[in-house]
């Protein structure tokens, strides 16, 4: 049984290699005498970073605590940051994409408005936009 808010049991790794096997990274958090680790309940790699979510928070808190090399690759891990209910992330943006354009769509999805609930602040490579809300969004939304 899972001890721990999800949060507390979570950690991410940064920075892997794409020549390391992601059977032999889940492997290794799972291994006590190695990392630290313990029982993992779910490991989900998405390009070159990770989440692992142990069955208990002391797990995490050990694994975190520690450096970890694997395959001669220093691994950062760290705990994963908390959602800010206040701010969304747009990714995958065409850098051609006008603020303008985002705004609007923003206004439309939300029904706020860009004058008096939001501020957009744009990447220098204009991929991501994150849309700073006023007032967090109601989970109804």
């Amino acid at each position: 049984m899972a001890e721990g808010s999800l949060e507390e049991r979570s950690l991410e790794i940064l920075d892997i290699p794409d020549d390391l096997d992601d059977d032999l990274l889940s492997l290794y958090f799972d291994n006590k005498r190695r990392s630290g680790g313990g029982s993992v309940v779910s490991f989900e790699k998405h390009g070159n970073h990770a989440l692992v979510v142990f069955e208990d928070a002391e797990t995490a808190a050990r694994v975190v605590s520690k450096s970890h090399v694997l395959q001669n690759t220093k691994l950062t891990v760290r705990r994963k940051p908390p959602k800010d209910p206040g701010k969304l992330l747009l990714k995958g943006l065409s850098p051609q994409t006008s603020l303008d354009h985002v705004e609007l769509y923003v206004e439309n999805v939300t029904g706020m408005d860009c004058e008096t609930d939001f501020i957009l602040y744009e990447s220098p490579k204009k991929d991501l936009v994150l849309v700073h809300l006023k007032k967090p969004l109601d989970r109804g939304l």
